[in-house]
């Protein structure tokens, strides 16, 4: 599949995936996608936990007990180290959606599903519980968990608005000819 069929194919599965495992070296792939991303100053301050089977992505389920989670035969955890951000400029939200966004296209492009799963985490206590399951150090943060796996079905997917509703031409509001 090329970039832009897994730019149209990719959608946000919220859905049941099948048991069929994820073979260790689409997960690292998928994770090197991410790695490849840029980085703010080249801070490199994404870190990344795979989860290369269902028992390990149990281990989150107890804080977030989606039905992707719960029957996601793999999932990468996308965490961000504060301590690698010095001077005035932070880029972790810049790097780890960056990041993020490139694993969903690449496990698109293996044939994988998958969705960005991170409202559970703005919870404190839940960033807390769940940076303890990773055994994830002081000065991290749990930006994002991407379930990887097959679909279980024909996953739903919420429409886009058309291309002319959404970009202008030279100044905003102006469309194109």
């Amino acid at each position: 599949m090329d970039f832009f069929q897994a730019v149209e194919a990719r959608y946000s599965h919220k859905e049941r995936f099948l048991p069929d495992p994820v073979p260790l070296a689409d997960l690292e792939r998928i994770a090197a996608a991410g790695l490849a991303a840029p980085t703010g100053t080249n801070s490199q301050c994404v870190r990344l936990v795979l989860l290369p089977d269902g028992d390990a992505v149990r281990a989150l389920c107890g804080v977030s007990p989606t039905a992707g989670m719960l029957t996601a035969p793999a999932a990468i955890a996308v965490l961000t180290d504060g301590s690698t951000q010095t001077g005035e400029w932070n880029f972790e939200v810049e790097d780890y959606a960056a990041a993020a966004a490139q694993m969903l296209l690449a496990a698109t492009a293996l044939g994988y599903v998958s969705v960005w799963l991170d409202s559970p985490y703005f919870d404190e206590d839940r960033q807390k519980a769940a940076l303890a399951a990773l055994g994830a150090p002081a000065g991290h943060h749990l930006r994002v968990v991407l379930p990887v796996g097959r679909p279980d079905g024909e996953g739903s997917r919420r429409g886009k608005l058309p291309f002319g509703e959404r970009v202008s031409y030279g100044v905003f509001g102006r469309r194109g000819e």
